[in-house]
């Protein structure tokens, strides 16, 4: 198995993982990070190229924009019967780019995993594979067949599917997130006094703001790109000038409405409180 883009976090990640499952791993980064691979105990890819044309398993862990370039460098090379899989946050593009570039008789696999390289571990966690008719083969069910074992939750949908989901629950969150973080920066808020004030509530969104705000920028502005993302948006920021209008013009029983109607579509908010409650209180014992 070659990961291009093994030295970055999630390609080291997944570089450790199949490590452990017994895969020959080999990894390559353009930064040239040698250093990565003996840290990983794996090796480095010295001529891209030739591990690209000698392995059973190619997984492209690039950044989302450049991913459809890369694909289209690595995929002529791919001997049959090989499997081509990414791991990036949006489906279409990449999967038609690594279809369009390799052979019909090697397989095509998208794959996202829903989780970041800070999990010790895949158990539990949610990955999404977008197969692709006549390109799924022995390698492609061999991957789902590991993760799967180790516990993972596999789910399947079409790349369409997978980016206009991805454009509510990654896009519109990180969105919500970081718009709430550059508000308090617009504000000059104190966050770290804030924190002697704060309600259980209040903690959590703000650990979950600082959550996103420390990772890596370039990686969540390429989710904003999901095409399916920009109505999504709108609808978002329309929604907020219509709670803020009508609060600014005294509805309040027009804000009442909207959180009722809101209510009404999420179902069972009861559940997702007792839930929520649950954090708050392990939040309370770790504090004691």
């Amino acid at each position: 198995m070659l990961i291009v883009g093994g030295t970055g976090e999630t390609g080291s990640w997944f570089a450790r993982y199949f490590r452990d499952r017994g895969f020959d791993v080999c990894i390559w980064g353009p930064s040239g990070k040698f250093h990565v691979a003996d840290a990983l105990g794996v090796r480095y890819a010295r001529d891209l190229m030739s591990e690209v044309a000698e392995s059973d398993i190619v997984v492209l862990s690039v950044p989302i924009d450049r991913t459809p370039e890369v694909a289209g460098r690595i995929g002529p090379a791919m001997r049959s019967g090989s499997l081509l899989m990414d791991l990036t946050s949006l489906k279409v593009e990449p999967v038609r780019a690594m279809v369009e570039s390799t052979h019909p008789d090697v397989e095509v696999l998208g794959a996202h995993p829903m989780f970041g390289p800070t999990m010790p571990s895949i158990r539990g966690q949610t990955v999404i594979i977008t197969p692709v008719e006549g390109r799924w083969g022995r390698w492609s069910s061999h991957i789902r067949e590991i993760l799967e074992r180790d516990g993972a939750r596999v789910e399947v949908l079409t790349p369409e599917e997978h980016d206009r989901m991805m454009a509510v629950v990654q896009a519109l969150t990180h969105f919500s997130y970081i718009a709430v973080g550059s508000t308090l920066r617009a504000l000059d808020f104190d966050v770290s006094r804030s924190r002697r004030f704060m309600s259980p509530v209040y903690e959590v969104m703000l650990d979950f703001v600082g959550r996103i705000l420390d990772q890596n920028p370039e990686l969540y502005a390429s989710i904003q790109m999901n095409p399916f993302a920009k109505e999504v948006r709108r609808v978002f920021i329309e929604e907020c000038l219509r709670l803020s209008d009508a609060v600014d013009h005294g509805d309040l029983e027009g804000f009442m409405r909207t959180m009722r109607e809101a209510a009404d579509h999420f179902g069972d908010t009861h559940s997702a409180l007792q839930r929520s409650d649950r954090i708050i209180n392990q939040r309370a014992q770790e504090r004691e």
